[in-house]
């Protein structure tokens, strides 16, 4: 019989099967083939797939307009929406990383040092703050881009698919020398159209609290 997740829903709750999923998948397929009769089998299983979709739901069964109700173990045990169990979600890691927030005068206007990010990896391609390379060191404790001093204004923290990231910000103090490598200095009044992706709007937002500017 094809064991759909319809049909998974009905077989846990008739055998009580409490292991969670995956792993219960293969004593549901043994439950499951020992009710399924000889002849009409196809018709059985679109049968028991209709019962999962319409009567035995995922969430508030209804066990009084059911035929294997005298049977089903989950609904003698009184929680049958409790089955089938699923596996607990695995934690995301925790990777940590700094950002720098450099800003200078220009022309009568405050600016601060944008960067292009990669093309290739997390974030590929956007603007953003210089950072310690987080994706691919993770420890937080990389080099500055420019010589301090520095002044931490607080960490954010953004959650990706596969981790979460907990970024501290770093302000420079004092006049601000001109990075190395490439980037732009970026006027604050505009900053919202240079596109920052969340993570680093999250990091801009925080800085400018800290030296009392406005985004």
């Amino acid at each position: 019989m094809v064991v759909d997740a319809n049909v998974e829903r009905v077989v846990a709750r008739l055998f009580a099967i409490e292991e969670p999923l995956p792993g219960a998948r293969p004593a549901i397929r043994a439950g499951a083939d020992t009710i399924t009769p000889e002849t009409r089998a196809g018709d059985f299983a679109q049968a028991m797939m209709d019962l999962g979709a319409t009567i035995c739901t995922a969430r508030d069964p209804r066990c009084l307009l059911c035929p294997l109700a005298a049977a089903c173990r989950a609904r003698a045990g009184g929680d049958p929406a409790r089955l089938p169990v699923k596996a607990a979600k695995k934690a995301k890691p925790t990777r940590q990383g700094r950002a720098f927030w450099i800003e200078q005068r220009i022309g009568g206007e405050d600016h601060v040092w944008l960067v292009r990010r990669a093309g290739k990896g997390m974030l590929g391609g956007m603007r953003a703050l210089p950072d310690d390379g987080w994706a691919a060191r993770g420890d937080g404790d990389g080099v500055p881009v420019c010589e301090g001093p520095w002044e931490a204004a607080g960490r954010v923290r953004h959650v990706f698919s596969h981790f979460a990231l907990e970024l501290s910000v770093s302000l420079h103090v004092g006049a601000a020398p001109q990075p190395p490598g490439e980037g732009e200095w970026w006027p604050l009044e505009t900053l919202d159209a240079a596109g920052l992706p969340t993570l680093y709007a999250k990091a801009a937002q925080l800085a400018l609290a800290r030296t009392g500017e406005e985004a």
